[in-house]
């Protein structure tokens, strides 16, 4: 019975242990790396009708962007899309990005941080913690 015990606590263990080494230094290249660029995207994805709280989202997606970055949209480096989606050319970028309604994204190269959750839940009631975590998705957008 006990060695029916070593047994399959070992069972349990092994599968831990091997995946802790997977990201030793002798392993870095298995490690998952982002393609950046020096442009990032800010997509703000809609339908012509909108409720109050998209348009909450939009408006303080904007606000944040010329608050923190004015400099980076007039030189290009930041880029603000506004996209209706019941618009048929905005079809293909939606597709690309993964998009089917509703939805604020960061991307640059492959990074895409999704904030369309925080957008709708703090934009219109607590805008200065949906600003944070905008201004910290582009801070980690551009690294």
């Amino acid at each position: 019975m006990k060695t029916f015990f070593i047994f399959l606590i070992s069972l349990l263990i092994l599968p831990v242990m091997s995946a802790c080494g997977q990201n030793s230094p002798g392993n870095q290249n298995q490690q998952e790396t982002a393609v950046a660029s020096s442009k990032v995207d800010v997509y703000y994805f809609h339908f012509t009708r909108r409720c109050v709280s998209c348009v909450n989202v939009q408006n303080a997606t904007g606000k944040v962007l010329k608050d923190h970055y004015a400099r980076e949209l007039s030189e290009g480096t930041i880029v603000f899309h506004e996209i209706n989606l019941s618009e048929p050319e905005s079809r293909e970028i939606a597709q690309m990005l993964d998009v089917g309604g509703q939805g604020l994204l960061i991307v640059n190269g492959d990074k895409k941080f999704d904030l369309t959750m925080q957008g709708f839940m703090h934009a219109g009631r607590n805008y200065e913690r949906f600003e944070k975590e905008m201004v910290e998705a582009i801070s980690r957008a551009k690294n």
